[in-house]
């Protein structure tokens, strides 16, 4: 059975390392518990920093969440 490995580190914080087994409940459920995971914990985290820098005049190459 397969797993997703996702590895965070870089400039996000906190920077996390979290598995998810295909053993669980399959490979969809295994995709859906790591979006979960994402959306919960990791994105949060994201659009607080990206709200920081922002106000401290510091910004991405194409913008906050535009994607060229």
């Amino acid at each position: 059975m397969g797993v997703i490995s996702i590895d965070i580190g870089g400039s996000f914080s906190p920077q996390l390392a979290k598995d998810f087994s295909a053993m669980r409940g399959g490979h969809a459920q295994a995709v859906a518990d790591a979006i979960k995971w994402l959306a919960e914990t990791v994105l949060p985290c994201a659009i607080r920093q990206d709200h920081r820098l922002h106000a401290e005049g510091a910004f991405p190459e194409n913008c906050f969440g535009l994607e060229k």
